[in-house]
């Protein structure tokens, strides 16, 4: 059985709980669980209302093929329910219709049919409303909020989980309290991550639900991985894995492999990681799992990315993208485009670098979203404000006791209540203002920041694109010039002299012409550069200058040589001579590195 199918145990009371498939998404290099509420106990009670209360038998009979062909069949299964549906709807029978439709849902999930899910969802919030079928509203929201979890939707999954709170009874919210904790993880809130993580450990203690706590211990050690606390960290999932061993769930073990081996990554350990990652690729692959399957295989071509084996990375990571870019796990998607990018810039293959810088972008802008953090704040804050008003109605039980015993304390005592309130509710509003335009200048600040960073990248991909131009012309002429050199050969000396003073004057005015135009649209996007440049080396010469601007845009010898009609020896050796100019001799950092001051 599937880890996506184990972890609905959760929330079911049936130790046989058919369940979909689960969100196990990456954040900042790491893995968080969120909790659908998909659970058999519902879906048995929804069909035994069914036999009870159907008149038709066929709907009786669809209803129950889907409900027996769910785990080994499903698409068998989507096929009777959506059958079941088309008679309910001919029927006006609610009760087939919330059946089927919470089943459908569960089916489409299972099979990745996302949209499908939701809209079955929808549909069985929609029946269920009018009958105030809490349970099911309630696990409906939780599992819309699990889709769009899946598909990194945050925002989304959010405003589902805190409509699922509010049809949850007081000991049934480890989930919300769960997939709370991991949006706030995902925002790198990790101590109110730790909060509510901890407070769905508890109320899954009270149940003793070891499979539950096992995930628990696995959340809780992600926040401690990434506060830094490693030890802490490694005893939590030491835990898990020993758990993962007593119930026999290697999807659990494999995601706790891959935690190992973040924690020896950080500890600049890599061998040891790779070992790990590697690990957890071969037990994905075994259970064909491709959530898990795409982050190990991005885990360990990072791991290679990191130690310089970018030979060896960039088959994990092209496996990694394309498999998360047709499940449409944009967390993977990015993480494994923009490590490509690097790689194919390292190489100098600049077409296969913008290809996956534009990727990279796309799969970005699908996880970007600040609506999550200020939904959370928001429930934050209305829990605050529940507790105060919980606190004041205590309060006035108390003085209705003492009323009877001195009128005139009563009264004092509300005089200075109402102090107390405003004093407090002018602070509250205060400090909410400050706070509010705190954020917004922040907002605005990182939003500009953003700006200017897209705004350079695409001038330096102009750049580029010149240069890459440049270098085609000039090839395309050096081939000219080779020609003309061997048809020289067959020409009276004075006819070749002029051939050779023509092909110098030709060279001449286009390297000057180039040079001209390469500088145009440098100094545009670095325009402070060169000021910068001669202030602190006022006696670098012009063509020191000029590849300067090269080594700048991180160009390989190949190109500047073929840009600048020169042979490799010469620019190696003008390489060398600008190195010691610049007083790098006995510096470690490249040029790329060396320049990045100068913008």
């Amino acid at each position: 059985m599937s880890l996506a199918k184990k972890i609905f145990r959760l929330i079911s009371c049936n130790a046989d709980a058919n369940v979909l498939s689960l969100r196990v998404i990456l954040f900042l290099v790491g893995f968080i669980f969120i909790f659908p509420a998909i659970g058999q106990s519902t879906l048995d009670s929804l069909l035994n209302n069914i036999r009870e209360t159907s008149g038709n038998p066929i709907i009786t009979s669809l209803s129950e093929d889907a409900f027996t062909n769910k785990a080994q069949n499903p698409e068998e299964a989507i096929r009777f329910s959506l059958e079941a549906v088309e008679l309910s709807k001919k029927e006006d029978y609610a009760d087939g219709l919330i059946f089927n439709f919470r089943l459908l849902g569960n089916l489409y999930f299972q099979v990745h049919n996302y949209e499908q899910a939701i809209f079955s969802y929808d549909q069985c919030i929609q029946y269920a409303l009018p009958r105030n079928d809490t349970v099911t509203i309630r696990e409906c929201y939780l599992n819309k909020g699990a889709v769009f979890f899946t598909k990194g939707l945050n925002s989304k999954a959010l405003d589902n989980y805190l409509l699922g709170l509010d049809y949850s009874r007081n000991l049934d919210k480890e989930k919300e309290y769960n997939n709370i904790g991991a949006v706030f993880f995902s925002e790198g809130e990790f101590e109110e991550a730790y909060n509510y993580y901890n407070k769905a450990l508890d109320l899954l203690k009270l149940k003793n639900d070891q499979y539950g706590i096992s995930v628990a211990y696995n959340n809780i050690g992600d926040v401690f991985r990434m506060m830094g606390k490693y030890d802490i960290a490694l005893s939590y999932y030491n835990k898990v894995l020993a758990r993962g061993d007593t119930l026999e769930i290697p999807d659990l073990s494999v995601l706790c492999l891959n935690n190992i081996g973040l924690i020896h990554g950080l500890q600049n350990n890599k061998d040891s990681a790779i070992i790990c990652f590697q690990k957890s690729l071969d037990k994905a692959r075994e259970i064909k799992d491709p959530f898990l399957i795409s982050k190990s295989l991005f885990l360990l071509g990072q791991a290679y990315f990191e130690k310089g084996l970018f030979a060896k990375a960039k088959p994990y990571l092209e496996q990694s993208y394309n498999l998360s870019k047709n499940a449409g796990i944009y967390t993977e998607m990015s993480g494994a485009s923009y490590l490509l990018q690097l790689i194919f810039e390292k190489e100098g293959s600049f077409k296969q670098a913008y290809h996956y810088a534009n990727m990279h972008k796309l799969a970005s802008d699908s996880l970007f979203s600040n609506e999550a953090k200020q939904q959370v704040l928001k429930l934050m804050f209305d829990h605050k404000i529940e507790l105060q008003e919980l606190e004041r109605q205590n309060f006035f039980e108390t003085e209705k006791h003492e009323r009877k015993r001195s009128a005139f304390k009563f009264y004092s005592v509300i005089f200075a209540l109402i102090i107390i309130v405003l004093i407090g509710a002018f602070i509250l509003f205060r400090s909410m203002q400050r706070v509010k335009i705190n954020r917004i200048e922040k907002e605005k600040a990182e939003l500009k920041i953003m700006n200017t960073q897209i705004d350079l990248e695409m001038k330096n991909r102009e750049i580029v694109e010149k240069v890459l131009k440049i270098t085609e012309k000039n090839e395309l002429l050096d081939t000219t010039f080779k020609l003309l050199h061997e048809f020289s050969g067959s020409l009276s000396p004075k006819q070749k002299a002029e051939l050779d003073n023509i092909t110098r004057e030709i060279q001449s005015k286009e390297v000057k012409n180039q040079w001209d135009e390469f500088y145009y649209y440098f100094t545009q996007v670095y325009s402070k550069f060169y000021e910068k440049l001669e202030s602190d080396f006022p006696n670098l010469t012009l063509s020191e200058k000029r590849l300067c601007a090269f080594l700048k845009l991180n160009m390989t010898t190949k190109d500047i040589a073929a840009i600048t009609y020169q042979n490799f020896k010469s620019i190696e050796v003008a390489r060398t001579r600008l190195r010691r100019k610049l007083n790098m001799t006995n510096s470690s950092l490249s040029f790329q590195e060396f320049f990045s001051q100068y913008n």
